[in-house]
């Protein structure tokens, strides 16, 4: 018996054939991530599930295209589909890819942690950029996120890890769905799996959740059942269906998700209302077939709106590195910016939709139709094109238009020191240690401290975490932080000798970049001094206690920083002739020196407080270096950056302070 007997039929009414219904769904998919993305009047809250709905409307497109190739043999059948996968996917994606890569070099200098910009970008090269990004620590509404313009790579990380295994278990359904109940049963039971599996993610492990396969495996394969239902139901079931139910269901179910999605609950249970709400949009256009007399097939199936939908996967590689670089250099924010946006935009996706992927998927050359030579292009391509990104990443510095780019000025966590140490000789320094522990401004100390390591002959041991600030002084210490700063803590007391210094470096004042400065400052400074709050004043003081007392107890000198000058905007976005227009920075680079004062006092009084109570405890202020003057700013006299950003130091800062910070060391490890 012939093994191609039990194929289902792809060419019946309702799974054969280009529907342009489907293309009118994946353009609406297509502009809710846009219109999310660059929060256009704040409309569609959720319209990032977007997303969700490219995963059941591809599950069930690349479901029809294998049945209509599934009577060749295996080895045929798989090579021919990751042919066309490859034509269909990697030509865009690597131009967009280097695109940005290369922007990104002359646009965007090596800023705070952008390394995992980077990280992301090489990792989209080989299609795991997911698995980057569920590692890092920021999701993806974060503010960080914004910046890197590779974060919408997840999505096609997440389809072609499913494209690895969905075609043998499809294979295996079109072949053997008829006498093997394994061959049924085996993707439901997966896609059932991977949803009770989401709904453990989205609260154990809500970056696993949102990026990682597993947890989005039912979504994809949501419209692969869909094909395989429509394609096994018999002509009299399909004539009792209403399409045009179906179809309004579905698309009432998918604006429910565009406008009331939050971004915490995703995405379980949320994405089912999306993906059964595609589900049901799909149902309703193919079980009408050609039947377009009703206004949303009409609708769906006009020309323009089919038109955005065959753009669609161009329209979603551009939308994003467009939006990350208009946010970086002129701002987002302008009305004008704002009309000129969907419009670059359209003619990025246009121009790579006509001159690049049509031509190489249509193309005749022995090149493009032959499986085993287009898959070897392919993976030469993907290497080259990575090879030319990690080049690029590497030579940053050396491209860069940005001034920001020089690190050894701007960055304070990069080079070891340049100008010759001087090393001071003093029997008290022999064998010392200085602990430093804190959040992101710890490693903005790095530059001063391998120079006074150097210098006094003194073990410098770190221990720092982006966002886990040690006795801020503000309010309670981050509870996510406090395993970890009680390992550290622990390993310091391990470690430490009596008379060995703790250095306890954290932002202790209220952030002034991201508030609203175009109204009354006046107001805005009101609003972060009221945010000090009598409870989280004692809060503040707990922590503190926390940390202190056992430091005390072990005989350790604790040194912490008084509270530095922050800033309305940040240096670094706004120090080139191509940023300097940015709405973000017309709050300027300098605030009064009696604003900082003010903003401090409550937690200089609580420092005064912890002093007399815990002896061993010292405060270094670095305020009289950093702002001599009645004006505060990022810059010195010479124009030099004293901060990197609106808070974090500079190298250059590093450096001016570095001999003071010197000096209070030796008096702290001097014996008395």
């Amino acid at each position: 018996m012939s093994c191609t007997s039990h194929l289902p039929s792809a060419g019946n009414r309702s799974t054969g054939g280009y529907l342009p219904g489907i293309d009118g769904l994946r353009a609406i998919a297509v502009l809710a991530v846009i219109v999310f993305h660059v929060e256009f009047l704040g409309f569609l809250a959720g319209g990032f599930t977007g997303v969700d709905m490219f995963f059941v409307i591809s599950g069930y497109v690349i479901s029809q295209s294998l049945a209509e190739r599934g009577d060749r043999p295996m080895r045929e059948y798989l090579l021919e589909f990751y042919r066309r996968r490859a034509l269909r996917i990697l030509p865009a994606l690597l131009v967009v890819l280097l695109v940005s890569v290369m922007l990104s070099a002359l646009l965007v200098p090596p800023v705070w942690l952008s390394n995992q910009n980077d990280e992301t970008g090489l990792a989209a090269f080989l299609g795991v950029s997911n698995f980057t990004l569920a590692w890092q620590s920021d999701t993806y509404f974060s503010p960080r996120a914004e910046f890197n313009p590779y974060l919408h790579t997840w999505s096609l990380g997440v389809e072609e890890q499913f494209y690895v295994i969905f075609p043998v278990l499809f294979f295996c359904w079109l072949r053997y769905h008829t006498t093997h109940l394994l061959a049924r049963i085996a993707l439901p039971l997966l896609t059932l799996a991977s949803l009770l599996w989401c709904a453990v993610q989205t609260q154990a492990a809500p970056l696993s959740a949102f990026y990682l396969l597993p947890s989005r495996f039912w979504e994809l394969a949501a419209g692969a059942l869909l094909f395989q239902m429509l394609s096994t139901t018999t002509g009299a079931r399909r004539e009792a269906t209403r399409p045009l139910v179906l179809l309004g269901t579905g698309l009432g179910l998918l604006v429910a998700g565009f406008m009331w999605t939050p971004a915490r609950s995703f995405p379980f249970p949320w994405a089912l209302v999306t993906v059964v709400g595609t589900a049901s949009a799909i149902a309703g256009i193919v079980l009408a077939g050609g039947d377009r007399s009703s206004l949303l097939h009409r609708i769906l199936s006009a020309r323009p709106v089919t038109y955005l939908g065959r753009l669609s996967y161009s329209l979603y590689l551009w939308h994003w590195p467009v939006a990350v670089f208009l946010r970086w250099t002129v701002g987002l924010e302008t009305v004008l910016v704002q009309v000129l946006y969907p419009l670059v935009v359209l003619g990025l996706a246009a121009a790579s939709y006509h001159w690049i992927e049509q031509p190489i998927r249509r193309g005749r050359s022995v090149l493009q139709r032959r499986a085993s030579l287009t898959l070897g292009a392919a993976l030469l391509a993907v290497g080259l094109s990575a090879w030319a990104a990690m080049w690029t990443v590497n030579n940053t510095e050396r491209l860069s238009l940005s001034t920001v780019a020089d690190s050894y000025t701007w960055h304070a966590y990069k080079h070891y020191p340049r100008e010759p140490i001087e090393p001071i000789e003093d029997p008290a320094l022999q064998g010392r240690q200085l602990f430093v522990l804190g959040d992101s401004h710890t490693a903005a100390y790095r530059t001063m401290l391998n120079i006074v390591s150097l210098r006094l002959g003194i073990e410098v041991v770190e221990y720092e975490r982006g966002g886990c600030a040690v006795v801020s002084l503000l309010a309670a210490d981050p509870p996510a932080c406090r395993a970890w700063r009680d390992a550290a803590l622990a390993d310091i007391r391990a470690r430490a000798k009596p008379g060995d210094v703790v250095f306890l470096a954290s932002l202790r004042m209220p952030e002034l970049a991201g508030r609203d400065w175009q109204g009354d400052e006046k107001a805005v400074f009101a609003q972060a001094l009221g945010e000090h709050t009598a409870q989280k004043a004692q809060e503040a003081r707990a922590a503190a206690d926390v940390v202190l007392t056992p430091l005390q107890a072990a005989g350790l000198t604790v040194l912490i920083d008084a509270p530095a000058p922050v800033f309305k905007a940040p240096a670094n976005r706004c120090s080139d002739v191509f940023n300097r227009m940015n709405p973000v920075c017309a709050p300027g680079l300098t605030v009064e020196r009696d604003r900082v004062l003010q903003l401090r006092a409550p937690q200089m009084h609580l420092l005064t407080v912890l002093a007399r109570e815990y002896p061993m405890l010292k405060v270094w202020d670095p305020l009289p270096i950093l702002c001599p003057g009645a004006t505060c700013s990022v810059y010195d006299t010479d124009a030099q950056p004293l901060f990197a950003d609106a808070d974090h130091l500079s190298g250059h800062g590093n450096r001016v302070l570095e001999p003071s910070f010197t000096q209070f060391l030796i008096r702290l490890y001097h014996p008395l």
